[in-house]
């Protein structure tokens, strides 16, 4: 979730605290007033900690952007720069507030260091937070979705998760640790930080991918197609390219090469440049924290193939027979030079 989503709501929510009886009018202004200058409504040292955070991530993110074209030793270069400046940015915040849990989070994603050493500082992180929410009234780990809401004031889950940015910072911790474990071959534990993510409410997520690929991975054709099953239409997940890649890559791994190439054959269809990521490797942007919202009609075919890429490259000739399946070559050229790729 991006800073600029959940940090107003908070400043809002925390505004209105002191602030009742306005009008519908004074509401509407309030709630424009906060978007447009954050920073004049931070009123204590944790919300101050907050906006510095987006402020932070946001030029993160918009440098990146701007690297995008650079020739590899420029972009190399000026990336890591941009990563040590980010890191030291993120730890001064984290410094004068411990709960600004996602200034955290993002320091230990841009370290430089083996994936291990990484994964064992978010779970660090993941332990410390979760210690501090079990002592915040109304959460509960054995909740369906976290929250007892007979102690919520009138609020449901969603609510309750969407004024907090501490809850939404443990969810992207969470996120981050399936991601990575997905990365590095934990298949059971990935499924299992991808699930914990799935049941929060208030906080849009896509852990059900992380869930599929890994499922995928594991051979385990009953609880992939029971997941698929169980998700709702929320979820449209016949048309996922998380659901579609990850069915073909089954089907593949079981050996039932004509149901696999239909699989195939409907990723390519569906999801606009499945064929091509799957056949042409592309560089994506590290999720900081964790995937970002789609701005392209391909992004999310995108994260699906990369976040997939470890599994694809241990699935002996997978890629190459992928290019040999009627028409997919072809889907990917055509991607190609529709989109200059």
């Amino acid at each position: 979730m991006e800073p600029r989503e959940y940090i107003p709501v908070f400043l809002e929510h925390e505004y209105l605290k002191t602030h009742d009886g306005l009008t519908p009018a004074a509401l509407e202004l309030v709630h424009e007033e906060i978007a447009r200058n954050p920073a004049q409504f931070a009123a204590d040292d944790h919300a101050r900690a907050l906006v510095s955070y987006a402020r932070t991530h946001e030029h993160l993110m918009r440098e990146l952007d701007r690297m995008e074209d650079l020739p590899d030793d420029d972009f190399d270069r000026q990336r890591e720069r941009l990563f040590n400046e980010t890191r030291q940015a993120m730890h001064e915040i984290a410094r004068t507030d411990q709960l600004c849990v996602d200034a955290q989070l993002v320091d230990i994603l841009l370290a430089d260091v083996p994936i291990d050493s990484c994964l064992n500082d978010l779970m660090k992180l993941e332990d410390a937070v979760r210690t501090h929410l079990c002592n915040v009234p109304g959460f509960d780990l054995e909740a369906e979705h976290y929250w007892r809401e007979s102690e919520l004031d009138g609020m449901d889950a969603a609510e309750r998760t969407r004024i907090d940015p501490i809850m939404i910072g443990w969810l992207h911790t969470l996120e981050a640790i399936a991601q990575l474990s997905l990365a590095s071959a934990r298949y059971r534990a990935a499924a299992d930080y991808a699930r914990r993510v799935m049941r929060s409410q208030g906080y849009d997520n896509r852990a059900i991918g992380t869930v599929l690929l890994a499922l995928a991975r594991l051979e385990d054709e009953e609880h992939f197609f029971e997941l698929s099953h169980e998700a709702g239409p929320e979820h449209t997940i016949e048309d996922s390219p998380w659901y579609l890649l990850g069915r073909t890559l089954l089907f593949y791994k079981l050996g039932r090469r004509k149901n696999a190439r239909r699989a195939l054959r409907d990723f390519a269809t569906r999801c606009e440049g499945g064929a091509f990521f799957l056949l042409n490797p592309t560089y994506l942007t590290p999720y900081l924290p964790v995937r970002p919202a789609p701005r392209d009609p391909w992004d999310l075919s995108h994260q699906a193939v990369w976040e997939a890429d470890g599994i694809i490259v241990d699935t002996p000739d997978f890629v190459t027979w992928a290019a040999s399946v009627d028409g997919i070559e072809e889907a990917s050229e055509q991607f190609a030079q529709r989109y200059g790729f």
